[in-house]
């Protein structure tokens, strides 16, 4: 039961929550132009191949505007990369984030896809297993609170009108939308229901910011 939820819901993200943001195959061995802050705080322009999303997990296929020599950027040295197809991508070594588990991941840290950024971060992260044949690959997202605490958004697909009211309650308003089911505000529109609370909470908290 479990799976068959974790492949609806799957199904459900990449059909309704909108690709805006979001990592989209057809993109694949296409180059954008792009941008990555280096742990220094450096800017460098330049173009971005995308890879598998587990690929980009580890760092960008980048190529730079102006020659600097032979670099290696990934998780460990840079904070984060955004891409012209409008994705962003922040390393959870330089932000508050936390890494998904994954038992095939090679250390700690692991960049991940933000897709709304702000006291309630919603991004995703893709688990490639190459044990079985064929390889698997599970794409999931998951939301991390101001506190810290990470739910996996699969965990709100049964219920999400009685347990989302409980991590926006500070909003009022907002919290009372989704309880009453109000159209706009379901599981299908978590992107805007985050990002109106993010709108909100960032009027009051200007200065937050999911960097350490």
């Amino acid at each position: 039961m479990k799976k068959l939820l974790t492949v609806a819901l799957t199904f459900i993200m990449a059909c309704s929550f909108g690709q805006k943001g979001r990592f989209n195959a057809v993109d694949l061995g296409k180059d954008f132009a792009g941008y990555l802050v280096t742990e220094k705080n450096d800017t460098i322009k330049g173009t971005i191949r995308i890879f598998p999303q587990w690929q980009m997990q580890i760092g960008p296929a980048f190529t730079p505007s102006k020659d600097i020599g032979p670099q290696n950027f990934n998780y460990n040295n840079t904070k984060c990369f955004a891409v012209e197809n409008d994705t962003k991508w922040y390393s959870t070594k330089f932000t508050k984030l936390k890494a998904p588990v994954d038992p095939k991941r090679t250390g700690p840290e692991t960049f991940v896809l933000v897709v709304e950024n702000g006291p309630i971060t919603l991004y995703d992260y893709e688990i490639f297993d190459e044990s079985v044949t064929p390889p698997a690959r599970t794409s999931k997202s998951f939301i991390q609170l101001a506190d810290g605490t990470v739910v996996d958004v699969s965990s709100l697909m049964l219920g999400f009108a009685k347990k989302m009211p409980e991590y926006v309650k500070d909003y009022p308003e907002l919290a009372s939308k989704i309880a009453n089911k109000e159209k706009g505000y379901g599981l299908l529109n978590i992107t805007s229901v985050i990002r109106e609370y993010n709108e909100w909470a960032m009027a009051k908290n200007p200065g937050f910011t999911i960097m350490k």
